[in-house]
Formats: C-alpha cells, sequence, structure tokens
C-alpha cells in the first residue's frame, strides 16, 4: 500500500538543571509516499523514515539525564499508533496519510557535579 508521511523534527531545548523540557520547536520537513506491506510494523515504517531523512536509528541515540519520553512517534488520524503493530492492524488503508515525529534534544545551561564523600558546600551556616 502506498502511505503519505510526513515527517516532523521535534527540537527540545532540554535543560540540564531542570531536567525538563524548556522551550519547543516543531520543523515541518518534506512529505514523501512509501510503498508498505500491510504487515509491515508502525516500528519499521519510523525506522525507513529515519533512514530516509539521515537520521541515526533509535537504539544509538544518547538520552540526557531526565528525559523518558519515546524518540519517535507515527501518528494516524489522531492517535499515535503502537510500534508492535502493523499498518493493517492500525487501520490504515492504500493512500492513508502518517505523521511521524522524531525528537531532538539540545542540551542547556550546566550541571554542577559532586562528590558523594565532600560535603556539596564548605561555607558554615555562621559565615552568613
Amino acid at each position: 500500500m502506498k502511505v503519505v508521511v510526513q515527517p516532523r523534527l521535534q527540537k527540545e531545548k532540554w535543560s540540564l538543571y531542570w531536567k525538563e523540557t524548556m522551550a519547543t520547536k516543531t520543523e515541518l520537513l518534506d512529505t514523501f509516499e512509501g510503498e508498505y506491506s500491510d504487515g509491515t510494523t508502525v516500528s519499521d515504517l519510523k525506522a525507513d523514515v529515519a533512514k530516509r531523512m539521515g537520521w541515526q536509528p533509535v537504539d544509538q541515540l544518547l538520552r540526557l539525564e531526565g528525559f523518558e519520553e519515546p524518540w519517535e512517534l507515527a501518528i494516524y488520524s489522531g492517535s499515535d499508533m503502537d510500534d508492535q503493530s502493523t499498518l493493517a492492524e492500525c487501520g490504515l488503508s492504500d493512500g492513508a496519510t502518517v505523521t511521524t515525529v522524531r525528537k531532538f534534544l539540545v542540551a542547556e545551561g550546566w550541571k554542577v557535579m559532586c562528590n558523594e564523600d565532600e560535603d556539596e558546600s564548605d561555607t558554615d551556616e555562621d559565615d552568613f
């Protein structure tokens, strides 16, 4: 079946200090048509999109501390599709449009690293 794929790149400014997203920007990339079988899994579809876009495979991406969201999403008719499901199980037919989203983290800020054996501060409370 032919599937129209609308790839998106979601750039998230990730705070190393707060361990959360501080800002998000989504880029609309060029739409393309792909030929997939009914038995193609959503995971296979995402891998094909990553290959076409020149992105690293998901299993090679490094997570920043605190980021636990999925790296990729595939959305059809307003619903996120499960990676293990086939396109047919998700209700796709010839000419269906799927939007895929790849998350890209941009580290922002700093993080203070302390040895566990040392106090975090050498200033006494009495000094204030």
